[in-house]
């Protein structure tokens, strides 16, 4: 295979092993709507870093929508600390706003005659293709501090997952915790809204912890599971984006992951029926 191709590949995997990692215990501690916040949030960071810099490069976006990220976490935040509405209801304004922000500034771009969108629409739905060994070099840098930050972290996120108020108790803060997770989960959706966009990333984050929960209880067995669902649909779905006229790589990896969780759904239905009628 074209070497091109090969990068886009590993990226993808890259991806995919991340989100899963990462989306697990997003999931666990109940704050999965976050990711959903997060990759709405950024567009609007990616819009203005393009607007600054003039250039589109790959680590300068990806710093404007680590900054969005960022600010729209601290607004839920601060939001959840200042007023008594449902974190849901915060979730919800808050990616809307940023999500609207992000739109109109897009709209502006496409109207300017010197450069149009350049290419900024993509990350609506994502486009791998344009992936290059540069984007490939910053992608295994932020995969390595993630995997670290989760090996170093596993115990403490595992038990505030099962048993918040016992780790408040013996001193840990909550609040740090929060803010590790919140950084990763910033950090996963920026490197893979290129190929999977703002609109689908946080079923890249959600779909296959939800899978492999189904099949298992074990925090271990779930990020195994996880971790293979997003890598095989990341993998599948780039290859097929690459192999088609025009066709986005965001769909093509979320249908092909929806349908592993649907074949997986169907499956232990079965299973559990079986079981019952053989009692």
């Amino acid at each position: 295979m074209d070497l091109s191709i090969w990068i886009v590949l590993i990226g993808t995997a890259l991806i995919g092993i991340c989100a899963a990692l990462v989306g697990t215990f997003t999931f666990l501690q109940k704050k999965s709507l976050i990711g959903d916040a997060i990759s709405h949030s950024i567009l609007p960071g990616i819009v203005l870093a393009y607007m600054l810099s003039g250039q589109r490069t790959a680590w300068g976006l990806m710093l404007g929508a680590f900054c969005a990220g960022w600010f729209a976490t601290q607004q839920i935040s601060w939001l959840q600390w200042k007023t008594r509405l449902k974190s849901d209801t915060i979730v919800a304004a808050t990616l809307s706003m940023f999500f609207a922000f992000g739109l109109a500034l897009l709209s502006y771009i496409q109207g300017r005659p010197d450069d149009g969108q350049a290419g900024l629409g993509d990350f609506l739905f994502g486009k791998i293709a344009a992936l290059d060994i540069r984007d490939l070099y910053l992608f295994l840098g932020i995969s390595t501090v993630i995997i670290i930050a989760i090996f170093l972290r596993y115990r403490v996120m595992f038990s505030f997952a099962f048993n918040r108020e016992f780790m408040i108790s013996k001193g840990f803060s909550l609040r740090w915790n929060d803010f590790i997770l919140n950084s990763m989960t910033i950090l996963v959706v920026t490197m893979g809204v290129q190929a999977v966009g703002v609109v689908l990333m946080s079923a890249l984050l959600i779909i296959p912890v939800l899978s492999a929960r189904m099949l298992t209880c074990r925090l271990s067995q779930i990020l195994l599971f996880s971790v293979l669902l997003g890598t095989f649909s990341s993998l599948l779905g780039s290859y097929i984006s690459i192999l088609g006229a025009n066709i986005p790589t965001g769909p093509c990896i979320i249908i092909i992951l929806s349908a592993c969780a649907i074949i997986i759904a169907l499956t232990v239905k079965l299973q559990s029926k079986r079981k019952s009628h053989g009692k």
